[in-house]
């Protein structure tokens, strides 16, 4: 993660090349959140969800380059308790009342952009440089595809890096995405068609709440969730978009 700092002009993130003491994952927050927290009591902002209006380290809201509020305690029953940051006159950083314009996002990337072009060519030396190195020696090269912004951006990275015939995608079907993701499926496996590039989808024999039955709600300690539906159900896709059977490759390594 790169260091950053919060930008009061575009009310976005400021990346920078220095290295951080320590990995912080700051998150964009939308009204819905401010909703349910109860900041809608103390300020006013429209209802939209295109565009964040804060930014959240943990449990610390950041507006405008400020810090101005915390939340603490809570439980999945119990609301958290909201206190608000004053300022050196014992007045809030951001008084009640105060109307939220949301971050502008087009000027953060530009504002990053010297920074994020460079970030974009090392990575993309680095999966070539990859690819160069081992296609020959693999049967192919996949994106293991969630839907997820990650995964979009990787996806993005890889194919501006390699040729369309250099690799394939295979989405990795939990049955337990959010109707949204399988909208950006949908929309992302259609420009892979457009583009020729192989898209698959792989999905366990298992539906979810059958995996739900027999190993209980995933868990920090128990996470089965990614092995069952995810790793071996591309894991078998690959293996069925190859050609290569279970069985021969077990007989193969017995005799080896």
């Amino acid at each position: 993660m790169y260091a950053y700092t919060h930008d009061a002009q575009t009310g976005g993130l400021l990346l920078n090349d220095n290295t951080p003491l320590f990995s912080k994952e700051p998150r964009p927050v939308y009204y819905r959140e401010l909703d349910i927290l109860g900041f809608d009591n103390h300020w006013n902002y429209a209802k939209q969800g295109k565009l964040p209006y804060m930014w959240a380290e943990a449990n610390c809201y950041w507006y405008r380059g400020r810090m101005v509020a915390r939340t603490k305690g809570g439980t999945l029953y119990t609301a958290p308790a909201l206190e608000f940051l004053l300022d050196d006159n014992g007045e809030r950083v951001l008084p009640d009342g105060e109307t939220l314009m949301p971050v502008d996002v087009i000027a953060m990337v530009e504002k990053n952009r010297p920074l994020l072009d460079v970030i974009e060519q090392v990575t993309l030396k680095k999966i070539f440089d990859v690819y160069k190195r081992y296609r020959k020696k693999l049967d192919c090269f996949h994106v293991a595809f969630s839907g997820g912004k990650d995964s979009i951006v990787m996806l993005e990275l890889v194919k501006k890096a390699l040729p369309k015939s250099g690799f394939i995608v295979v989405f990795g079907d939990t049955g337990m995405e959010f109707p949204d993701t399988y909208d950006v499926i949908d929309e992302v496996e259609k420009q892979c068609r457009a583009d020729e590039i192989e898209f698959y989808r792989a999905a366990s024999h298992f539906k979810p709440e059958e995996s739900w039955r027999l190993f209980g709600p995933p868990s920090r300690v128990l996470r089965w969730c990614c092995s069952v539906h995810k790793s071996a159900p591309q894991t078998l896709k690959l293996r069925e978009v190859l050609g290569k059977s279970i069985l021969a490759n077990a007989i193969k390594s017995q005799k080896n």
